[in-house]
C-alpha cells in the first residue's frame, strides 16, 4: 500500500475544515478515508451503502456506533458513504471512544489513559494475544475525561495523539 496524499477538507459531517483526507494505492485501486478532527467521523471510499465492508462493519460493530451511522457524499461527492463515529485505541495512551449521555442523540467523547501495571501484579493481566506474556498497562477508568460530540479534536489532544514536536515545529 502506497500513500498518494493527504490534505484537509470541509466535513461532510459538520462542515468544519478539520477533515484530514488520506488517499492511499492499494492492489484493488486507490483508496480515500476521511477522519473529521471536530466531529470524530470516519469513512472510507469502500463503505458504499451496499459493500460487503459496510455488511462486516454492522456485523462487528458496537450499538451505539451502528445507531450513530449517517450516510452522507464524500467531500468532493460522489456516492453516499456510511460514516461513524471512531474508536482509537493506543496501548501506550488509551482510549477515545462515544459515550452515551443520557441517549443515542445525547452522546460524547469519552477519553482513559492508560496507568501502569505494578510488576508484582502484572501476573493477574495476561495477554491472551500472546501467550506468556502480561499487560504493562491498563486503563484508568476511575479518571475518564468526557467532551462534547464536536469536540473530538480536544478529545484526541488529551489522549496524547498528536506530537508537540510536530506542532511546535509548524510555528
Amino acid at each position: 500500500m502506497k500513500q498518494l496524499g493527504d490534505k484537509l477538507v470541509n466535513s461532510p459531517v459538520c462542515d468544519s475544515n478539520a477533515c484530514y483526507e488520506s488517499e492511499f494505492q492499494t492492489a484493488e485501486g486507490p483508496i480515500k478515508t476521511w477522519l473529521c478532527m471536530t466531529s470524530g467521523y470516519t469513512s472510507n471510499t469502500t463503505m458504499t451503502l451496499d459493500s460487503e465492508g459496510l455488511k462486516q462493519t454492522m456485523e462487528l460493530t458496537a450499538e451505539l456506533i451502528k445507531d450513530l451511522r449517517l450516510d452522507l457524499e464524500p467531500p468532493g461527492g460522489g456516492e453516499k458513504l456510511a460514516w461513524f463515529p471512531t474508536a482509537i485505541t493506543m496501548p501506550d495512551k488509551g482510549m477515545i471512544f462515544p459515550e452515551p449521555i443520557k441517549d443515542k442523540d445525547d452522546w460524547g467523547w469519552t477519553v482513559v489513559k492508560t496507568i501502569p501495571i505494578p510488576e508484582d501484579e502484572q501476573h493477574k493481566y495476561p495477554d491472551a494475544t500472546n501467550p506468556g506474556t502480561f499487560y504493562k498497562n491498563k486503563m484508568d477508568m476511575k479518571n475518564l475525561k468526557r467532551f462534547d460530540k464536536l469536540c473530538f479534536m480536544d478529545a484526541a489532544e488529551e489522549l496524547g495523539m498528536f506530537d508537540p514536536n510536530l506542532v511546535n515545529s509548524a510555528d
